[in-house]
């Protein structure tokens, strides 16, 4: 078991000894705070407000819960607060009251600070947010620097929530490496929409729909973000990628939605996936935030909701103009070089990992290896936070496993590189203790199916080797994470079902890898058997949608990131006759991966050797991998105690062949027999495999176009 703790370095903090909550909040630029105290979260002005003292960067100030005004916290009541600050573009003075424009200079300054005393910031450290901007005000006006800037926003805005919370014991999983996982990656809200749990869509019902996950094969569920976010803006952000707190629970996902008592609600999902041996990876924003956008192209005018309201020009990269840099594609860079979203980034890994979580996906990652604080960036592995972040970490007493280590600790997963820049690719340049999503092994795979003449066995082989020509550090191969399908892009059903996106898609990509294969449904089934057949022969890490295991379509929408609905939610239950068969396969796919070590020992790419259709061992000249009229390749491994051998055809045409007879490794497959376990032309599933007996002097084999044929070798 492993015990909670709700302590964040700064932000509130119940000092328990001396009955006290202490506040801090970090702000290199801010020259004055106050710290407003509320009863409730909406319609009422602060009832104490107190001037903080500032000790370098931090504000502090404190409370003492014995006054009898404070009584009612010690009994479970919340508490609701926010900060006033003031910079050099908006000075402190005696005589400021809300509302007043006395100390104000500018908006925003040549330094880029737009403090504002005027708008209440929720803390940055806040466990939990009262409610959001876009609930109380639907064009924001009350939380920009427009014409209504001078206006005190304190009864709607956002209040941070304080509740004393007990701690609790969380059961914890067995110990393996992320080599070993199925990691199965969903939106926590679709994952039970439709289960008819009376939980249905929360933490609460993600926690009862644990066996659900498990009788999948999943043994690691990668949400996607479950820390607070702006889920109006725009046209709506469902997903989850506009991240405005990093400390509290998206609170709509809480079936018991009561001021204070989300955190217990996430950590009781926690605990009921641990009982299950599930561990939990947590899908992490930290490239941009949901605040900082410029409107009409009026620097004058952004939102002012918290960080840039607490120090604009530490949390966010602007350039020296006053508008924001924006690589993310979403309006702002936060400025992850700086020493306030460093605090943040290390400070929200901790107690997201002291409330039970295993692992992190850090969304577009290379953002993350800036090491300029300015609208510039410079990518460094090393000395930026990437660099540190297993040091620093461990400093604080928590371990970071590398991917093939299997240890207490957690695991990091990036997503390797940002929408635009240079050198915004990063793929295989993260630090060793990284994992690293692979779109290179995506689209090779993918391609196997919907284009084979545009891919040749070398990419083939790339994939199937966990992509060592990419990962050439020490963990090499272990670091690539293998998948066919993620939330952004196509389903797996999807990819194989249409020519092109849905035309409702909001945004999405034109260029996806993508066919109908002209309706013919045999081949779109063969494909999504290959594809998910190539999946489980990759070295590294493995991970697949939780919704493309029961096989499910959108559509065609590429891009759903905005849809609060049906296309999104899941159905478990009622699969059509057609997709029963297929999802059965591919969860015995997933189970068949599971149980065989060779697909996790590095043995397993050391030793493959390759074969052509005579069973002769194949030239290692590069030029003849990539010859277009290679159609067919097998290969045989093992790892001392099992060997494998798998055949593809992705040519038009069948290829009767001779199973593996020459070759160094050939005298240990001697007197072994050949057990079919699967032949992706059918959903046949053989588990352990059944034994093939080749008529004729000589061992054949005859495999379908575009297929692959997998077969285990031994007594």
């Amino acid at each position: 078991m492993k015990k909670t703790t709700s302590y964040t370095k700064f932000g509130a903090n119940f000092d328990k000894e001396n009955n006290l909550i202490n506040f801090k909040l970090f702000s290199k630029n801010g020259t004055a705070a106050i710290l407003c105290l509320f009863n409730e979260p909406r319609g009422e002005t602060s009832f104490l407000n107190i001037k903080m003292e500032k000790e370098g960067n931090v504000f502090k100030a404190a409370i003492n819960l014995s006054k009898p005004e404070f009584q009612n916290i010690l009994n479970g009541k919340p508490l609701y607060y926010g900060y006033r600050v003031f910079g050099a573009n908006y000075v402190y003075t005696e005589n400021w009251t809300p509302g007043s424009k006395e100390g104000f200079k500018s908006k925003f300054d040549h330094s880029n600070n737009r403090f504002n005393p005027n708008k209440l910031a929720y803390d940055p450290y806040s466990k939990e947010l009262s409610h959001l901007h876009l609930d109380v005000s639907k064009d924001l006006d009350m939380f920009r620097s427009n014409e209504l800037h001078f206006e005190d926003n304190q009864t709607i805005a956002p209040k941070s929530v304080f509740k004393i919370t007990p701690e609790v014991e969380i059961q914890k999983t067995s110990i393996r490496a992320l080599t070993n996982e199925i990691i199965g990656e969903v939106h926590i809200k679709s994952l039970t929409a439709l289960s008819g749990l009376e939980s249905a869509g929360t933490y609460r019902g993600a926690g009862e729909f644990a066996s659900k996950i498990k009788s999948l094969g999943v043994t690691m569920v990668e949400f996607m973000p479950l820390a607070e976010f702006d889920d109006k803006e725009g046209i709506g952000n469902y997903w989850g990628y506009m991240p405005l707190c990093y400390f509290a629970p998206h609170k709509k996902y809480a079936f018991t939605r009561a001021d204070g008592d989300v955190i217990v609600e996430f950590r009781e999902m926690i605990n009921a996936l641990h009982k299950e041996d599930i561990k939990v990876c947590l899908d992490v924003v930290y490239n941009h935030t949901g605040e900082a956008k410029i409107y009409n192209n009026n620097k004058e005018d952004v939102n002012l909701f918290s960080y840039a309201l607490i120090d604009n020009r530490e949390y966010y990269k602007t350039d020296n103009t006053g508008f924001y840099a924006d690589h993310s594609g979403c309006h702002n860079d936060s400025n992850t070089a700086g020493d306030g979203f460093k605090h943040i980034i290390l400070d929200s890994l901790e107690y997201w990992i002291h409330q039970g979580v295993d692992a992190f996906r850090f969304d577009l990652a290379t953002s993350l290896m800036d090491t300029k604080t300015d609208a510039d960036v410079h990518y460094d592995k090393n000395k930026s936070i990437v660099g540190h972040l297993k040091e620093e970490l461990q400093k604080r007493g928590i371990n970071v496993n590398n991917p093939g280590e299997a240890e207490d600790g957690v695991n990091l997963i990036a997503e390797p590189w940002t929408c635009s820049g240079h050198s915004a690719y990063q793929l295989g340049n993260f630090p060793e203790f990284f994992a690293e999503w692979n779109d290179i092994s995506r689209n090779t795979i993918r391609a196997f199916s919907v284009r084979p003449r545009s891919t040749d066995f070398l990419g083939i082989r790339h994939v199937l080797s966990g992509s060592c020509h990419k990962f050439v550090d020490k963990e090499g191969p272990k670091r690539s994470v293998n998948y066919v399908a993620c939330h952004d892009g196509f389903t797996l059903w999807d990819l194989n079902s249409y020519d092109r996106k849905s035309p409702e898609t909001s945004g999405g990509s034109d260029w996806e890898l993508c066919s109908s294969y002209n309706g013919d449904k045999t081949l779109r089934d063969r494909a999504i058997r290959n594809e998910m057949a190539l999946l489980a022969l990759s070295f590294g890490c493995f991970m697949i949608k939780i919704d493309d295991i029961v096989l499910h379509s959108k559509g065609g929408n590429n891009n759903s990131y905005n849809i609060d609905g049906t296309v999104n939610y899941v159905d478990f239950n009622n699969l059509p006759q057609e997709k029963q068969e297929l999802s059965g396969f591919i969860k015995n796919l997933i189970n068949f991966r599971k149980s065989h070590s060779i697909f996790k020992d590095k043995l397993y790419i050391q030793n493959m050797e390759f074969y052509g259709h005579l069973g002769k061992i194949l030239p290692d000249n590069l030029p003849f991998w990539m010859l277009p009229s290679m159609n067919f390749m097998s290969f045989t491994s093992n790892n001392g105690k099992e060997a494998i051998f798998a055949a593809m055809n992705k040519g038009d045409s069948k290829v009767k062949f001779i199973l593996p007879k020459t070759g160094p490794m050939a005298e240990l497959y001697k007197n072994k027999n050949y057990y079919l376990v699967f032949d992706t032309k059918n959903n046949n599933f053989n588990g352990d495999g059944i034994l093939y007996t080749p008529e004729g002097k000589e061992a054949t084999y005859t495999i379908e176009p575009h297929t692959i044929a997998v077969m285990l070798i031994k007594d």
